[in-house]
């Protein structure tokens, strides 16, 4: 199912899907207007058989880009985006559906002509607490990002909190709830398109914990995602990662890796002897401990998202492609379980200058 207008009104890049306590989907994305490039929000309750009218979070002018956005139990939706100048400055904003209506958009990061920040990301913990992650740093070259990370909670917003020294740089930062609300949050470190350091934390009670260097017991990647499940309430968390690696500049590898901080296991690679390049993973986790893994493929001639299941005993089905849409190349496809158990799945497709945005779902316990 097509989400964004189609190429003569803007199309749509880097889709985002949420789902509430009562299976409501939201899904934001931003396509191209003349006034810039604006946010879209579509909404599709639980038996609705299509998304309604878009709305547009954000302003109504300028480069608003990179959004990411949660639900909250209450039904309240955060979001959070960049507003890009023409140069490579910009700012993190924050803004806020409730009742149906979008609150101002108030910043996150420090704004001006020398500040350039992006990869920003937002999960919610307990309460009413939120944490939101990003890279950044002064404009120029001589300069490096750093992960940064900023809480809310009891109604505020705490002071920015670095997560890496920025002695190299810090690239695709992000942060996944887990259920009962603490938090994973991860990143990597390197040299732009070379094989990066993956790292990762746990967060509760507005702080995280020290990094753990994942590669150090695994591989080199980049842009980590998570899901967490457990099978009874007294149980630890059993944490998935998924994420993929550069070779010569090119994606070769998607890996997963279950267990959790301190004690992750062996990576998995679900694209070996698929063919290709592999990039951009996201994975979520339904009720029955069942997870499903999502990517990109490009075999040269073909591109298409492409899935496979982990079986909770951690068997792995065989890649099938989401959708056989024949045009372009997919990307930064966003995953999530409702409810019910299915998985829905958002991503962007198309070629540079000209993309669309997408929405497929797997019914629950369908392989």
């Amino acid at each position: 199912m097509r989400l964004s207008p189609g190429p003569d009104a803007g199309g749509g890049y880097r889709p985002q899907v949420a789902v509430g306590a009562d299976s409501t989907l939201h899904v934001l994305f931003y396509g191209r207007k003349d006034a810039g490039d604006l946010m879209v929000h579509r909404v599709k309750g639980p038996q609705d058989k299509d998304f309604g009218p878009p709305a547009r979070p954000g302003f109504d002018k300028g480069r608003n880009w990179g959004p990411d956005l949660v639900v909250r139990d209450n039904g309240s939706v955060a979001v959070v985006f960049d507003l890009a100048d023409p140069g490579p400055a910009s700012q993190g904003f924050y803004t806020e559906w409730s009742a149906g209506q979008w609150s101002k958009p108030e910043p996150l990061t420090e704004g001006g002509p020398e500040q350039e920040v992006g990869s920003g990301h937002v999960a919610h913990g307990v309460g009413d607490s939120l944490a939101y992650v990003w890279i950044g740093k002064k404009v120029g070259h001589e300069n490096r990002f750093r992960a940064w990370s900023r809480w809310f909670s009891n109604g505020s917003w705490g002071a920015p909190v670095a997560l890496s020294d920025g002695a190299a740089d810090a690239w695709h930062t992000n942060v996944e709830r887990r259920p009962d609300g603490s938090l994973l949050v991860g990143f990597d470190i390197g040299l732009g398109g070379a094989e990066t350091t993956l790292y990762v934390a746990e967060g509760s009670g507005g702080s995280f914990s020290p990094l753990e260097n994942v590669t150090a017991t695994g591989t080199a990647g980049e842009r980590p995602h998570f899901a967490s499940w457990r099978a009874a309430e007294d149980d630890p968390w059993t944490d998935h990662m998924a994420y993929f690696h550069k070779v010569g500049g090119r994606p070769i590898h998607v890996y997963t890796r279950t267990g959790g901080p301190g004690r992750w296991g062996a990576p998995e690679e679900p694209s070996k002897g698929y063919g290709g390049f592999h990039f951009d993973p996201e994975v979520a986790v339904d009720g029955d401990g069942r997870l499903c893994l999502v990517w990109g493929w490009d075999s040269g001639g073909q591109a298409e998202l492409v899935y496979a299941i982990r079986s909770v005993d951690g068997r792995w089905s065989q890649p099938r492609r989401v959708a056989e849409l024949k045009s372009g190349k997919p990307g930064l496809a966003s995953l999530v379980a409702g409810p019910d158990g299915a998985f829905h799945v958002v991503w962007n497709q198309g070629v540079r200058g000209s993309s669309e945005v997408f929405y497929a779902h797997l019914p629950p316990g369908a392989s």
